[in-house]
């Protein structure tokens, strides 16, 4: 049976494909989605872009232009899945396991979608001139494939996201004031954002630590058990003594094997399953809840809404109703 999420034999020709100006108005209706778009322009120079939409069909979005000098952007999916192919033929994948660094100065940046893909984006970019201005006058030299001249500039950096970035993420999406400092939130939020997706690029990856295949065999296990184990209460002691390791020797293997710690794959884990029983539309959410570890419904809805950027009633009415 096909994946509803395989995007890697689809080509721009063979979809539906809209065109988007990204040097309109803040405001975007996006054809062939239900849904908008929303572009803020801060003082500082920095640009938020912020997307919720689901895809009505299989189709392409292509962006049309938006600087016209030198720049670097972010760009990181809350939720769902898309594949971005750049005007040079370059593929990448976009989904919550990957944010990316990127510069692209020529249009026609398509992203593909599958019908019924709900996607929550958050991307923040400026120009090299103004970021040049935050360091001092002088740039990381690791940014160096991101500082020729204007033109043909086409580079992608993909990392791993971070728990901060992933916070920073959510922040975005679900500011917590619209009041008169909401736009002086957001612009914070988006230059640490972009900040740290550039750390994340910059960084010295650091040396794996030699672990013997007995360790290894050890989180193999625990990872399955773990998996069909979610709502039971799982803490970290308890499953460094079933895998016979200490704490912090478990949460090494978790972090150089997953590029997660123990809780952050359990939690991880847990609203992956949330989100698949709720968009069945057949278990209230207090039955997913259960089944995903949590005790109390409040306690399931804050975690949801700060990894999903919505409640779990809502994604659940989603899927009952199409709406």
């Amino acid at each position: 049976m096909p994946d509803r999420h395989d995007l890697s034999r689809t080509t721009s020709e063979s979809l539906p494909t809209h065109k988007i100006d990204m040097a309109g108005g803040s405001l975007f209706e996006v054809p062939g989605v239900r849904g908008r778009m929303e572009r803020l322009e801060f003082p500082s120079g920095l640009t938020l872009y912020r997307l919720e939409f689901e895809a009505l069909e299989d189709c392409a979005l292509q962006m049309q232009g938006r600087f016209d000098e030198p720049w670097i952007g972010s760009a990181f999916h809350i939720q769902g899945r898309s594949k971005m192919v750049l005007p040079n033929g370059q593929s990448h994948r976009l989904d919550p396991e990957v944010a990316l660094l990127m510069r692209v100065d020529s249009s026609g940046t398509c992203f593909h979608l599958k019908a019924g893909e709900l996607v929550r984006h958050i991307g923040a970019a400026t120009t090299l001139r103004a970021l040049s201005q935050r360091y001092g006058g002088t740039l990381p030299e690791d940014l160096g494939d991101f500082m020729s001249a204007y033109g043909s500039a086409c580079h992608i950096s993909a990392v791993s996201p971070s728990s901060r970035l992933r916070n920073l993420a959510s922040l975005l999406f679900t500011p917590q004031t619209d009041g008169s400092c909401r736009n002086l939130m957001l612009e914070g939020y988006a230059g640490v954002f972009l900040a740290e997706t550039i750390e994340l690029h910059c960084s010295e990856p650091e040396p794996r630590p030699v672990f013997a295949l007995w360790e290894e065999q050890a989180l193999a296990d625990l990872l399955q058990w773990i998996k069909r184990s979610l709502a039971q209460p799982l803490s970290v002691p308890a499953l460094a003594e079933k895998a016979g390791l200490k704490d912090s020797r478990l949460d090494q293997l978790f972090r150089h094997t997953l590029d997660k710690s123990c809780a952050e794959f359990i939690r991880h884990e847990r609203m992956d399953l949330a989100h698949t029983l709720l968009r069945d539309g057949n278990h209230p959410v207090k039955a997913v809840a259960a089944r995903s570890g949590y005790n109390h419904v409040s306690n399931f809805s804050r975690a949801y809404k700060a990894h999903y950027g919505e409640t779990p009633a809502r994604t659940l009415r989603r899927a009952q109703t199409g709406r």
